[in-house]
């Protein structure tokens, strides 16, 4: 089962392909030692079931082991296990807690996760501003799933008064991302505009659409300079 695109990539991190079988007994010595990293690594090993048999209930072992001594990965990797029932009896008020902890150390998956929660309630109170606000910590780090959330929540006024111009920009952002969903909400907004006949009205909305374009604009150079760097 896979939680994130984020368990992958620690993995390679971590040097773990199947062309390259790390030395199971070393990294398990360093974990039963408290090594957070050989923790970390050792519960992807048992996730991935590389030269072991795969057993999620021992990588949920190291990587909640890993959490507890701070390592914002195995945080969010052990709150996905507890989002989804795997390794560990599920629990929603547990992942809510685990990504908090990874989100606050700034981890995007981690935000977008958490805010998702906010947003439907589950493991923590439901809550359209504490949702709205973890979006938007993943959106400036370039998280087009997030910057999507955002356009939605400004242009419905969820947690926020209804803001053409913010859901416009963020909406932007997401298109950007390559979210079609997000090119298809931007030619809505622009085609209500321009359908307006009146002669004053219709230079208004002009107007509109230029302020339009310039938040997006503005926007997108701020997550530009937000963006985590290679």
């Amino acid at each position: 089962m896979k939680y994130s695109p984020l368990i992958l990539a620690v993995f390679a991190a971590v040097c773990l392909a199947q062309e390259e079988l790390p030395d199971i007994q070393a990294i398990e010595k360093r974990a039963n030692a408290g090594e957070a990293k050989a923790q970390l690594t050792l519960g992807l090993i048992y996730d991935e079931g590389v030269g072991v048999p795969q057993d999620r209930k021992k990588a949920a072992l190291w990587l909640e082991k890993a959490a507890a001594q701070g390592v914002p990965e195995a945080q969010f990797n052990i709150g996905a296990m507890y989002e989804f029932g795997v390794g560990v009896a599920k629990s929603e008020r547990k992942a809510a807690a685990w990504f908090e902890k990874a989100a606050a150390q700034g981890l995007a998956d981690a935000q977008f996760n958490l805010a998702s929660m906010y947003a439907s309630g589950r493991g923590v109170e439901k809550s359209a501003a504490k949702a709205l606000e973890w979006y938007e910590k993943a959106a400036l780090k370039g998280m087009g799933r997030a910057q999507f959330n955002l356009g939605l929540m400004h242009a419905l006024g969820q947690g926020v008064p209804k803001n053409t111009l913010k859901a416009y920009a963020w909406f932007s952002a997401a298109a950007a991302d390559g979210d079609p969903r997000a090119k298809q909400n931007l030619t809505f907004i622009e085609r209500k505009l321009d359908e307006e006949k009146d002669p004053e009205v219709k230079k208004r909305n002009a107007e509109a659409k230029e302020k339009l374009k310039q938040a997006a604009k503005e926007l997108a150079e701020k997550i530009e300079k937000k963006k985590p760097r290679e």
